[in-house]
């Protein structure tokens, strides 16, 4: 199937029209962070066939592809059009002709949603406090509750201290059972968003305390010279008073009415997905580990803080519906009242109409193709191999930041799509590569892409993470590159330590400036309450 070149201009009447369209930047995540289009999704050619299935579910909609290589957009679009996607599109002149249509061109990850919280705290005046004010309440506010609104991986990694784990939409549910009438409350994140959001929907679930968004997050408490926890685990417990349970329930559901959403039945949501005319993405909002403890049919994991924090990447398709859930009736209608204001078609299946929740099966059925089969080596084997000498050479291919931080001694770093002409730098040519990473299937679609090539592989069973487990020794730092380190943003916390204080103040002022850039911007569609 052709793929049909549009201009900017062009782009920019589709993305006004009203109609459903996924504009897919396949270039590396690094490579997206450093200038891209607002309303473009980070979908890189290396995780299409993995995850396009389901960012992308209808296969009729509307997708522009995004890439400086035509090579790269031929092969996405092969690959797009044998899984059945009928409307492919590559957008011409990405960058000499979106300035002049009025496409803006933007650094960073997940800017629609930063921008937005941006924009909350602009209209609503969301109170903050600077790390001198939070000192001096920590001294002397004996009630004073500090929560950090990111994911528990996230906070384990650093938090300030004192705080407790508390993600963005279990606030509503978790916070009030935890405080005192007009006790004092201190949102934290990282930097800036999910510290205001978070801050702004107890305000708005009218939670009797007095709460404040820390301004700057952990990066403020950083560049005062004030050091972070480390390796915390500390989770605000979840309400067990079934009263207070209701009275969340009664605020949340009430912003929900407010925005103009509602609550389904589980036909209608049946009735949406077989729409063969619009896409219904369907989330559960509740922690991961909850969500693996049992999770209605088709339901896909967004923790409601994090969906919030990066639509762009749970639903890349714009103008698409967006149907949440959770077993309170708390998570669910304070996320879905945040992503209306965003300007997303945003409902609540009521889970008393649903089936009985059941553990969650892989989504293998999501990819646009299944890799060919690739023998399997178990870490004891491996393990022997690098001890003896043997003719083996691991290739990781998962994330560099994790290669960085931990990856198996001796082990080689290649991203997927620099494969295979990565792996002619190998010094050793005729090796048994075994391919290894964070998760398996990029190992295995890895490793099926050297072995098309004609190379010998095997690849680790249970990945990186089950070298771990067995408590085998990682090596550290970023050794035995075969491709550059375009695979991810690197975060302020990533950098080098000698650049991490310039980079955070980069990023502060990244953020607050985010307002004024969007205004006009085609597409956006804000609407704060």
């Amino acid at each position: 199937m052709p793929v049909i070149s549009v201009s900017a201009f062009q782009l920019r009447d589709m993305l006004l029209d009203g109609g459903e369209i996924a504009v897919l930047d396949i270039r590396d995540e690094g490579l997206h962070t450093e200038g891209h289009l607002l309303l473009a999704a980070s979908l890189p050619l290396s995780r299409l066939a993995l995850d396009g299935g389901w960012r992308v579910p209808r296969r009729s909609t509307r997708i522009v592809l995004v890439d400086d290589a035509p090579e790269h957009i031929a092969r996405a679009a092969a690959l797009l059009a044998q899984a059945g996607y009928t409307q492919l599109f590559a957008l011409d002149g990405f960058h000499t002709h979106c300035e002049a249509a009025g496409l803006g061109v933007f650094s960073g990850k997940y800017v629609p949603s930063k921008a937005f919280g941006e924009v909350v705290e602009t209209q609503k005046h969301t109170p903050q406090l600077d790390t001198a004010a939070l000192q001096a309440l920590q001294a002397n506010t004996p009630e004073l509750l500090v929560v950090d609104s990111r994911t528990p991986q996230e906070f384990q990694q650093f938090s300030l201290p004192g705080a407790q784990s508390c993600p963005g939409a279990e606030l509503v549910l978790r916070v009030p059972a935890a405080v005192e009438p007009n006790a004092v409350v201190l949102v934290n994140c990282a930097g800036r968003t999910r510290s205001i959001i978070g801050a702004q929907s107890l305000i708005n679930a009218g939670v009797n305390a007095r709460v404040y968004a820390v301004e700057n997050g952990t990066m403020g408490w950083h560049l005062q010279g004030l050091a972070l926890d480390q390796g915390q685990t500390r989770m605000l417990a979840r309400a067990q008073d079934p009263a207070q349970i209701a009275r969340s329930r009664q605020a949340a559901l009430a912003l929900l009415e407010r925005t103009g959403g509602q609550l389904i039945d589980w036909a209608r949501l049946q009735a949406l997905k077989s729409d063969a005319d619009s896409t219904t993405y369907f989330y559960d909002v509740r922690l991961k580990d909850d969500y693996l403890q049992g999770a209605l049919p088709g339901a896909r994991n967004a923790p409601g803080g994090e969906l919030v924090q990066s639509t762009d990447y749970f639903a890349p398709v714009r103008h698409a519906r967006i149907v949440v859930v959770d077993t309170d009736l708390v998570q669910a209608p304070m996320t879905a009242h945040w992503l209306r204001q965003m300007g997303w078609q945003a409902d609540v299946l009521d889970p008393a109409t649903a089936p009985a929740l059941r553990p969650p099966q892989a989504d293998h059925a999501a990819w646009l193709h299944a890799p060919a089969p690739v023998e399997t080596v178990t870490v004891q084997w491996l393990e022997a191999a690098l001890r003896d000498g043997l003719a083996v050479t691991v290739v990781d291919c998962g994330s560099s930041i994790d290669h960085r931080h931990g990856h198996i001694p001796g082990a080689w770093f290649s991203t997927r799509s620099a494969l295979p002409d990565s792996l002619t730098a190998l010094p050793h040519p005729g090796t048994t590569l075994v391919f290894t990473a964070g998760d398996e299937a990029s190992a295995h679609f890895a490793a099926a892409d050297a072995q098309a090539a004609g190379h010998a592989v095997r690849r680790l069973a249970g990945g990186t993470a089950a070298w771990r487990e067995q408590g085998l020794a990682l090596e550290t730092g970023a050794s035995r590159l075969l491709s550059p380190s375009t695979d991810v943003w690197y975060s302020p916390y990533e950098v080098e330590p000698e650049q991490r204080e310039a980079a955070m103040h980069a990023y502060i002022t990244w953020e607050t400036g985010l307002t004024q850039r969007i205004a006009g911007e085609p597409g956006v569609h804000f609407n704060v309450l």
